[in-house]
């Protein structure tokens, strides 16, 4: 039978980072004012309708913000910028917006005075702050990094403090926090390659999944895990495993579809750089090794095999998405393929950065890793149906995630 566990948030949670975040505004090449649908709440939306200021604002206000006629009503979905052109109708010729500079951040929809920051209390006992990997001025911190990533935690005001009540159906919850400092921390041991250490993740996690009861026992098994001759071992990554690592992010990145221009050129280089062969007789598509292979070679030579950025990154987005998922252990399966899927997709990203007459510096790593970021990390429906895609084809197993980790 479910049970309700309960823990007070008394202090907060944030990587060590967070607090010099700041806001690139007129100097972001990719700003968060264009690409994507931009929703807000029936509180935002009144408010912004009552605003006054110059003319052009009014005017701008009357006819681009716009009640969401279809689906969801509530919450954050009840009305939205109406983004022709894929552009925020309030950005002015200068990157700003118009409606903070003419009325304050107060005036701000709650999604623009937040993004790229996300706060919310867990079952870790932890306020967590954390900042999506889908904005320049995260990854430029996170570039800043290279002895890791620390977190801080500072006691919360009294009138902030609050307790989470979780419906446990398994009886994991009260171990989130114990799994969760297991799994971040095994992300950052640098023993092994970063693919090494997300496949010891897994191999922990899937003792849980499949039903181990005895979780102090687990624990101990866990951090003993690292210290196994051999443990961190991938399958070999033969011809076919390679063609299934290819295939399934060349899926993926076609799927991220868009009104974003800038996008919409990502997908174009990256997908023009392989080299696909289409068979006009079958409609199959043939994947060429060589180009991803000569990619990844200049990768390695120009950042180094084990480079500290793509564990960063892999660490920010394990914490902004509050995993592993523990609510039940089919979830926590679930959440762990859902991270091995998100980093074989980063890697390849990353990798085609320096595809054959790219820059393949860090601005352009940025750059085919920020614009996919904004349509899948910000997209859950797309995340879930991505994942849910490898469960229905038997592709879920820790078998198979060798084979993601291995590109």
């Amino acid at each position: 039978m479910a049970e309700y566990w309960s823990v007070e948030v008394n202090n907060d949670l944030r990587p060590s980072y967070y607090d010099k975040f700041r806001c690139l505004a007129a100097d972001c090449r990719f700003s968060c004012c264009k690409g994507w649908n931009i929703s807000f709440s029936k509180k935002d939306y009144l408010s912004m309708k009552r605003q006054t200021g110059s003319e052009e604002l009014s005017q701008i206000l009357s006819r681009g913000v716009r009640r969401i006629r279809t689906g969801s009503r509530e919450g954050a979905h009840y009305g939205e910028f109406d983004m022709r052109g894929g552009v925020c109708p309030l950005l002015d010729g200068d990157g700003l917006c118009l409606l903070q500079k003419e009325c304050g951040h107060g005036a701000l929809p709650d999604v623009c005075k937040t993004f790229p920051r996300r706060c919310v209390p867990l079952a870790s006992g932890y306020l967590e702050r954390s900042l999506t990997p889908a904005c320049e001025g995260v990854l430029q911190l996170l570039w800043e990094q290279p002895e890791g990533i620390t977190f801080l935690s500072d006691p919360l005001p009294k009138q902030e403090r609050k307790q989470v009540i979780e419906r446990d159906t398994d009886a994991l919850t009260p171990y989130f926090p114990a799994i969760r400092e297991f799994c971040i921390d095994l992300l950052q041991d640098r023993r092994f390659s970063l693919p090494q250490r997300i496949f010891l993740m897994g191999t922990a996690l899937n003792d849980l999944a499949e039903g181990e009861g005895d979780l102090a026992r687990w624990l101990v098994k866990a951090h003993a895990l690292p210290e196994t001759p051999g443990c961190g071992e991938l399958l070999e990554q033969t011809g076919q495993a390679l063609a299934l690592f290819l295939g399934n992010n060349i899926r993926i990145l076609l799927q991220l579809r868009g009104n974003d221009s800038a996008l919409n050129q990502v997908q174009q280089d990256v997908i023009g750089a392989l080299h696909l062969k289409i068979d006009t007789a079958d409609g199959g598509t043939t994947i060429p090794f060589e180009p991803y292979l000569e990619a990844r070679k200049r990768f390695e030579d120009t950042f180094g095999k084990d480079f500290y950025f793509m564990e960063n990154l892999m660490v920010s987005l394990f914490h902004y998405l509050a995993l592993p998922r523990t609510k039940s252990r089919e979830e926590l399966w679930k959440s762990y393929v859902s991270f091995c899927n998100l980093y074989a997709f980063y890697r390849f990203m990353a990798v085609m950065s320096c595809r054959e007459d790219a820059p393949g510096d860090k601005e352009e790593l940025f750059r085919v890793l920020i614009l996919p970021s904004r349509n899948l990390i910000h997209n859950n429906l797309r995340q879930t149906s991505l994942r849910d895609e490898l469960f229905q084809n038997d592709s879920s197993t820790l078998a198979h995630m060798a084979i993601l980790l291995g590109g």
